[in-house]
């Protein structure tokens, strides 16, 4: 059923000639059918929580999926961003129906393996790695690792690399590793 919803979003999203406002009513019904009854799911995900960033994205599928008597339709683009917000929702519903750890526990356990030293300091964070070490879907990853650049563990770079912070060592590494040689002290012998 939940798939089913997904694939009746992506009519909404397959470009028409058609954008009359019966057609952009159409689309809205449609993105309202699908993801309203997966809405009350929504909340409880939300509820049960332990990320603030998590929260925040449900809160924000939340808002933007459920149907308000009072605002006026937009246009056939508007109506497709809450179809892409639908499907994102879904899919994330999608995910969670397997058993797996919450975003927090996830952070925990990242936070856990820097202080451990299994995840070395000051370097890149590649969020694969960590997909397939803690077998989670990525979209947890990212979001525990939000939450720790929010406490100050790890930098999220411009680029959206992420790094951890280390305040005893030299700042996170964003690019390739670079080797260094061997016997190379870093003290000169002038």
């Amino acid at each position: 059923m939940l798939k089913h919803d997904i694939d009746q979003l992506k009519l909404v999203l397959r470009r028409g000639t058609d954008v009359s406002a019966a057609a952009v009513e159409r689309a809205y019904y449609r993105v309202y059918a699908s993801t309203g009854p997966w809405l009350g799911l929504a909340r409880t995900r939300r509820d049960a929580t332990d990320s603030p960033n998590d929260r925040a994205r449900w809160d924000a599928w939340i808002a933007a999926l459920t149907p308000n008597q009072h605002t006026v339709r937009g246009t056939h683009l508007q109506a497709c961003g809450v179809a892409c917000q639908g499907r994102e929702m879904l899919r994330a519903l999608h995910e969670t129906l397997m058993p797996c750890p919450s975003v927090g526990s996830v952070a925990r356990e990242v936070e856990r393996l820097i202080r451990t030293g299994a995840l070395a300091p000051s370097a890149r964070i590649r969020r694969a790695s960590l997909v397939r070490r803690l077998r989670v879907p990525a979209a947890y990853v990212d979001l525990a690792l939000a939450d720790l650049a929010a406490g100050g563990l790890v930098e999220i770079r411009p680029n959206g690399r992420a790094a951890f912070r280390h305040a005893d060592g030299p700042e996170p590494v964003t690019g390739r590793p670079q080797a260094t040689a061997l016997g190379e002290s870093g003290v000169s012998a002038a």
